[in-house]
């Protein structure tokens, strides 16, 4: 028993068969029924499944070319020519079938559930070229449709061109005799159009007289075998034309049963896509068959999504029974047919609007809503009920669904109450899944009774004297019809008397179940304050740890831009003082010291921007300064609190707290061969042999590369000889902007044969 009128069903296929591309899709939507086997609905729902996961990442499955063919393809069997509107839909038609293949192969994602109906889907090119060969989309024959048509459209336009020449022709040789110098057609023939007092003169056809009398439409004997030849063209064109016609029928003729089953094909495949757009849009899901009921958020899709309330309802092999209470207009009945509705949509493949949907595939679906009195049977609105009651009882069991609204309802409510419990009481011992509403007091007290019966509610706002719509499950509600009767206005005096009857007749029991009823509802609505205050606080303290989040991030973008723009600052000034060394060794006119002065001012500079702090730790290829000799040097390899730092190729093993930060070095281009000979300066210098000037030169250039190379001392050998070289050698050191101090060496350094020179930086000799 499918109660689709009831549960609105058909409302929504109407809603759903608006999203389907053309009328064969549509026309299957408006047919579809529930199905009833197990495999069958699960197929549809994954196929449903699927289809909303292609729809929602490449859109709506490509519908071009697709319309009912079905007619057309009957009267090719029959051998029937086609019109050439049908041939062209036939044509177009597989170009859609075509469209549809190529959508399915482009879409790299799950699809597997539809891949039977795609790969079911065949094309016939050749048949839609040999029909686009033919004929344009205006509906038109091309000329290359056949040879022969081409000849007789050649012959059709030399025809013309030779008959209007002739009427031109006649026109003005007779003009005199004539009411307008034109020809026209007349019954498919050129005429010219005579005075009518000359109509008889040109001793031709004549083809009736204008409106006016004046003139009459005349074929002179020179047009008419002209207008015979076109005349005959003509047909033959139109014989040629339906020839071409009939055998394009013919075509299609062995192909017109698989191309219906491929046009049904892609309107199942266009319905399921219908279905796909229908649930993306409203944010709905597809059920699952299961051992129990269980629809979370429930929205009912006939009710604006904007004011719908969503609510969660559940049933199970141990609580078959949901029994509803609460006041009028407050929910229940949309409640019934949510859970109704709901199994019909889902044994459809329709998605249902929920979060989470299972439901047990039910064999029979009892539903009695509404008011079903009628005056033609003379059924009174409890005898449609009882009706409707009787045959719940002798057909339902243990797969059964029955939706009952106001069980009971209709009658004396004593003896309702008692039909009511006696009906549940039938229904449970035939382990049927119920649904159903009431008002009667005692029916609550029977729910709360019994085990396998949920109890349930809808709320009820008092301060606004309103329904709220909200589902509360565990607690029965009250019909609040004193409050709502108040509230339309019905004397103060008239509601007070309606209590205190309703006092009397109250059991102590009722009593004080209604006074537990009003707790829970209070402690309910207290919970549900406090759940309200602890999201908000949630929600802020989200939203504190997401700004502390965002700060750090702008914070470590700060401290890594300040970083950047510091390195850049020092690689700068870095390549300007490798610049200005180039600069002095190759200038032949500024003063070397001036060039050197401007070198110091530089490395000040850079002194101010780096900070020597000792390092916790390095990386391999970092640049750091040895901070005990001043010497910057590349770390090539780490051990422990050990970096081994390569100093103009000499490898040196120190701790770590020794190692301060140095900028990366930046040579410039234009001293690129310059860098090759500083990765090897020697730390002493021969210049035995040389004369004074040869000895100063070198000399100048030597220490230009240990200030380059940044070493904190080298040696000067000279020898003994006259002294003349060491005092230049002396004099000129004394000078120079770099050199902190300088000595003869010691025994083991040369003695007076050699110079021990301290670069600034440095530690002082006696340190040394």
């Amino acid at each position: 028993m499918i109660p689709i009128a009831s549960l609105e069903y058909q409302n929504v296929l109407e809603i759903l068969a608006n999203f389907a591309s053309f009328s064969l899709s549509k026309e299957l939507i408006l047919k579809l029924t529930p199905y009833d086997k197990k495999l069958v609905i699960q197929r549809e729902n994954a196929r449903t499944a699927s289809a909303m996961t292609v729809e929602r990442l490449y859109g709506m499955c490509p519908m071009m070319g697709m319309s009912d063919i079905r007619l057309a393809l009957h009267q090719s069997v029959r051998d029937q020519i086609l019109s050439i509107p049908d041939l062209m839909d036939i044509a177009r038609f597989n170009r859609g079938i075509m469209l549809i293949q190529k959508f399915f192969k482009d879409a790299q994602c799950e699809k597997e559930a539809l891949m039977d109906l795609v790969n079911g889907l065949e094309s016939y090119p050749s048949l839609a070229e040999s029909i686009e060969k033919c004929f344009n989309g205006a509906y038109e024959v091309l000329d290359s449709a056949s040879p022969k048509l081409k000849d007789i459209r050649r012959h059709l336009r030399l025809a013309q061109t030779k008959l209007q020449d002739t009427a031109t022709s006649f026109i003005q040789k007779n003009a005199s005799s004539l009411s307008e110098p034109i020809s026209m057609i007349r019954n498919d023939r050129v005429v010219v159009l005579a005075k009518n007092s000359e109509k008889h003169s040109f001793k031709g056809m004549i083809h009736g007289e204008s409106a006016s009398g004046q003139s009459a439409y005349v074929e002179p004997p020179v047009l008419v075998e002209l207008n015979n030849a076109l005349a005959k063209l003509l047909i033959d064109q139109e014989e040629e034309i339906k020839r071409i016609c009939f055998e394009l029928s013919q075509k299609i003729k062995p192909y017109a049963d698989s191309m219906e089953a491929h046009l049904e094909t892609a309107s199942v495949i266009d319905a399921l896509f219908a279905k796909a757009r229908y649930g993306n849009s409203t944010f709905g899901i597809v059920a699952q068959l299961s051992d129990d009921l269980y629809l979370k958020d429930a929205r009912h899709p006939l009710i604006d999504p904007q004011k719908v309330v969503a609510n969660t309802y559940r049933l199970d092999e141990k609580e078959r029974v949901l029994l509803i209470t609460g006041p009028n207009t407050g929910g229940k009945t949309v409640s019934l047919k949510i859970i109704g509705l709901f199994c019909l949509m889902a044994y459809s493949g329709i998605p249902v609007l929920c979060d989470e949907a299972r439901l047990p595939l039910f064999g029979q679906i009892f539903v009695d809503i509404g008011d079903d009195q009628s005056i033609a049977h003379s059924l009174s609105t409890f005898s449609a009920h009882l009706s409707k009651l009787s045959l719940v009882t002798d057909k339902a069991d243990e797969h059964s669904l029955a939706l009952l609204d106001e069980l009971g309802g209709g009658t004396d409510p004593i003896e309702g109450e008692c039909l009511a419990m006696a009906v549940l009481n039938d229904l449970r011992k035939a382990k049927a899944w119920v649904v159903a509403t009431t008002h009667y007091a005692r029916l609550k007290e029977y729910g709360l009774q019994h085990d396998d019966i949920i109890v349930a509610s809808m709320a009820f706002d008092m301060k606004s004297i309103a329904p709220t719509y909200k589902f509360i499950e565990g607690l029965p509600g009250q019909s609040y019809a004193f409050e709502i009767a108040r509230r339309f206005g019905i004397k103060s005096s008239v509601i007070d008397e309606a209590v205190e009857y309703k006092a009397q007749a109250k059991t102590l029991q009722a009593l004080l179940t209604e006074k537990l009823q009003a707790a829970i509802e209070e402690n309910r609505k207290i919970t549900e304050t406090l759940s309200l205050k602890e999201n908000e606080l949630n929600q802020s303290l989200a939203e504190i740890k997401a700004k502390e989040e965002a700060l750090e991030k702008t914070k470590q973008a700060r401290l890594a831009q300040i970083e950047d723009e510091a390195q850049d600052y020092l690689n700068l000034v870095q390549e300007e003082a490798e610049t200005i060394l180039f600069d002095m060794r190759n200038s032949k006119t500024a003063p070397i010291h001036e060039n050197i002065s401007r070198k110091k001012d530089i490395d000040a500079l850079i002194k101010e921007k780096v900070e020597e702090t000792a390092l916790d730790k390095v990386k391999i290829g970092q640049w750091v300064k040895i901070t005990i000799t001043n010497q910057v040097g590349q770390v090539v390899a780490t051990r422990k609190q050990l970096a081994t730092v390569s100093v103009n190729g000499v490898k040196l093993e120190v701790p770590l707290t020794k190692l301060a930060f140095a900028p990366t070095p930046i040579i410039p281009k234009n001293v690129q061969l310059h860098t090759e000979r500083l990765a090897s300066v020697p730390l002493e210098i021969n210049l035995i042999g040389l004369t004074v000037d040869e000895a100063l030169n070198e000399v100048d250039h030597y220490l230009d590369d240990c200030i380059r190379a940044r070493m904190p001392f080298a040696r000067l050998i000279h020898g003994h000889g006259t002294g003349a070289l060491r005092s230049a050698i002396h004099s000129m050191l004394k000078g120079h902007h770099f050199v902190e101090s300088y000595r003869l060496g010691q025994q083991s350094e040369g003695g007076v044969g050699a110079t021990v020179v301290y670069f600034k930086g440095s530690k002082n000799e006696s340190q040394r």
